[in-house]
């Protein structure tokens, strides 16, 4: 029996890991020489900017590296090398779920002489097929939001659009956080009914519907992505769309929020439904 129970814990443990290592992001790609020649044994880090939290690896025989597990964010990516001119590429952004694919090319010299890039490169997404949308800070934070329900974005998201029809006092808003179902469809795919998959830090929060069982605070989110079509077998096999979000891991300075929620009936236009029948608006104070 205490095998049996180690064996399930340590199951567990393994399938918690490989959940939480959905959200987070690769970067791979080769070491080489001016001639196009692979480096190996060279050192490849790469320093989260918000936190300089590092993460390093040495590259193969092949000249080879890969850094997994990365939080979603801003990095700066150094490459040494004896008998070759430290590299150093700024500004790299790494998206939720990514894998980007990045060489890097030193030049000989002095170890001691660096060579800085900044900017994001331009690069061609081999290493895998998904297709969708990401939503970085900018998307989550500055888009104005009514109800502050980040999953409105989703219907930003080329295939993607929200089927809830019944709205008002015995329906649902559309916009507000703690009433908005998981009424999606993605490229087709029936909303609802198990289809969809929403996650939070590599955890699933949907259940059987499709529904998502809460919706994190907007100011909570570092970005979440909208995975359509052809994503890989580990978001599992439902046939409509994969949301995961992520949440933010704090910086090295302090920093807060405020907000206010604020509706007046003053402000507010009146709906379709009394417009045809020739009512007044209600009387809405939020």
């Amino acid at each position: 029996m205490a095998i049996r129970s180690m064996t399930r814990i340590v199951a567990f443990l393994l399938l918690a890991f490989g959940l939480y290592a959905q959200d987070r992001a690769t970067l791979t790609g080769t070491v080489t020489d001016p001639s196009g020649a692979v480096i190996p044994n060279a050192t490849v880090k790469a320093t989260l900017t918000a936190t300089n939290a590092t993460s390093e690896t040495k590259t193969n025989a092949d000249g080879a590296y890969t850094i997994p597990y990365l939080n979603p964010g801003v990095y700066d990516i150094e490459a040494t090398a004896n008998g070759f001119q430290a590299l150093k590429r700024q500004a790299i952004t790494l998206a939720v779920g990514q894998r980007l694919q990045m060489t890097l090319q030193l030049t000989v010299g002095q170890a001691t002489t660096e060579i800085t890039v900044t900017g994001q490169q331009e690069t061609i997404d081999t290493t895998d097929a998904n297709r969708g949308l990401v939503f970085d800070p900018v998307k989550t934070q500055e888009y104005p939001l009514n109800g502050r329900q980040s999953y409105m974005l989703l219907m930003l998201t080329p295939g993607v659009i929200f089927t809830q029809e019944q709205f008002g006092a015995s329906g649902f808003s559309g916009t507000r956080a703690w009433d908005v179902n998981g009424s999606y469809k993605f490229n087709g795919a029936r909303g609802g009914n198990g289809n969809n998959v929403f996650m939070l830090n590599g955890t699933p929060i949907s259940n059987e519907g499709s529904t998502w069982e809460f919706a994190p605070n907007v100011d909570h989110i570092q970005e979440f992505s909208a995975l359509t079509t052809v994503y890989d077998a580990q978001y599992g096999h439902e046939a409509g769309g994969v949301v995961n979000t992520v949440l933010k891991s704090g910086t090295n300075n302090w920093h807060g929020d405020v907000y206010e929620y604020f509706r007046n009936a003053v402000l507010d236009a009146n709906n379709f439904s009394n417009n045809s029948l020739g009512a007044p608006k209600g009387n809405h104070q939020q």
